[in-house]
């Protein structure tokens, strides 16, 4: 008579196996939300940054004014220095700062869920001019998520008209704590 092993597993082999998968699991799981985080962080920041190139290139190929600023809805300039709702690149024909129907619209890009991403109060737009240069102060436009400061990131646009990445986190701040 031929002897038979048994198919399947033990109660025993089954809660042994559960158990590390589910060490496993937790060990995981906060990794790859943090890499999500930082993955959604790191988009928005070279979005933002091709955006800035955009209107910056256009102002000087087609040697007129460009304007880049914080809009909620895509039409019209918001009066806060507040990113994540989306921003606008038009051509300021007129030269008065404003998007008028005949200005016509470069970009627009919308809302950016679960991210602060502010300027200063006293730079609520960027103007490129036809050389290339931002006038005006240096512009810092900053970067947060739910983890704080220390997971923070800038993009900075100087008075030439350079743009600079940097995600290395800073100071807590009102709007990173």
């Amino acid at each position: 008579m031929i002897k038979r092993q048994p198919l399947g597993f033990t109660a025993l082999e089954l809660i042994v196996t559960m158990s590390i998968i589910a060490v496993l699991l937790a060990m995981g799981v906060p990794a790859f939300e943090n890499y999500g985080l930082n993955l959604r962080m790191k988009t928005a920041m070279e979005q933002l940054q091709t955006d800035l190139k955009l209107a910056r290139g256009h102002a000087i190929s087609h040697n007129i004014k460009t304007i880049m600023c914080p809009s909620s809805k895509g039409i019209d300039c918001s009066a806060q220095p507040v990113w994540q709702d989306g921003w606008i690149v038009f051509a300021d024909i007129n030269g008065d700062r404003r998007k008028q129907d005949s200005e016509p619209l470069l970009r627009y890009s919308g809302a950016l869920a679960m991210l602060n991403i502010n300027s200063s109060s006293a730079r609520t737009y960027l103007r490129f001019f036809t050389d290339g240069s931002a006038p005006g102060s240096n512009t810092t436009i900053r970067f947060c998520d739910r983890r704080g400061a220390a997971y923070s990131g800038t993009i900075t646009v100087s008075n030439s008209g350079r743009i600079r990445l940097r995600a290395t986190g800073s100071e807590p701040t009102e709007d990173c704590p």
